[in-house]
C-alpha cells in the first residue's frame, strides 16, 4: 500500500524526522536545523579535497572518510537511508563546497581522483551526470540568492525557491528513497552554498581598493 500524501507537520515519509512545513522554501527548517555534524563534515571533506587539489596525495583518504562520517550523519538525524542518494547528494555538496577554495586559483589543470574514488569525476552516481538538469536548476537558484543578497527583489527569490524545487523533483525521481521535502531541503542547501561562492567570486581581492 501506497504512503498517502503526508500533511503539514507529519513526518515527510515512514521513519523520518523530516517534518513537512508548508509555504516558502527559504521560510522552513533548514538541512543545517536537521543535521549540523554532518554538513560540518561536508565542509572538512571539502577541504581535505582541495589540499589533495593541491598536491598533498594522502588528503584523499581523509575526504573519502569524511564522506563516509557525513553520509552515516545525513542518515540518522534525517531518518531516510536511501545510500545511493546519499552518496550523490553529500559528493555533490562537497564538490560544490570545495570550488569556494578555487575560486581564486587556475584550477584547470587540478588532478582528479581517480576511480574507484566517489569524488572521480567519471563515478557514475555523480549528481550532475544522473540528472543535468537538475544540476543547472541548482547554479540557477544559487546566481538567483546572490542576487536577492544585494538587494529586496521578491521576483528573484521566488526563481530562486522555483528553481530549488525544480531541481528537488527532478533528484526524487531519480532516488526515491529520499522523500521529496528532503530533497527539497538537499536542493536548498546546495544553492545556498552556490550563492555564497559567488559572493566569494565577486569579492574584491584582498588589499584592492574600490
Amino acid at each position: 500500500m501506497p504512503f498517502p500524501s503526508p500533511e503539514p507537520g507529519e513526518p515527510a515519509a515512514p521513519g523520518s524526522r523530516i517534518v513537512v512545513e508548508p509555504g516558502d522554501i527559504l521560510m522552513r527548517r533548514s538541512l543545517t536545523d536537521y543535521a549540523p555534524a554532518a554538513l560540518v563534515h561536508v565542509a572538512e571533506a571539502a577541504k581535505a579535497l582541495e589540499d589533495f587539489r593541491l598536491g598533498h596525495s594522502t588528503a584523499l583518504e581523509r575526504a573519502e572518510i569524511l564522506l563516509d562520517r557525513a553520509a552515516s550523519a545525513f542518515q540518522q538525524r534525517t531518518g531516510e537511508h536511501d545510500v545511493a542518494a546519499w552518496q550523490a547528494a553529500t559528493v555533490y555538496m562537497v564538490e560544490l563546497w570545495a570550488t569556494r577554495y578555487s575560486a581564486t586559483r587556475l584550477n584547470a589543470f587540478d588532478p582528479a581522483p581517480a576511480p574507484p574514488s566517489r569524488l572521480t569525476p567519471a563515478h557514475p552516481l555523480r549528481l550532475e551526470t544522473v540528472s543535468r538538469s537538475a544540476h543547472e536548476h541548482l547554479l540557477s537558484a544559487g546566481r538567483y540568492l546572490e542576487r536577492s543578497a544585494r538587494g529586496v527583489d521578491e521576483a528573484v527569490v521566488a526563481r530562486a525557491q522555483h528553481a530549488m524545487h525544480e531541481a528537488a523533483r527532478l533528484l526524487h525521481d531519480q532516488f526515491d528513497g529520499l522523500s521529496m521535502p528532503l530533497w527539497v531541503l538537499i536542493c536548498r542547501f546546495c544553492a545556498e552554498v552556490q550563492a555564497e561562492n559567488l559572493r566569494i567570486l565577486k569579492a574584491p581581492a584582498p588589499g584592492a581598493t574600490a
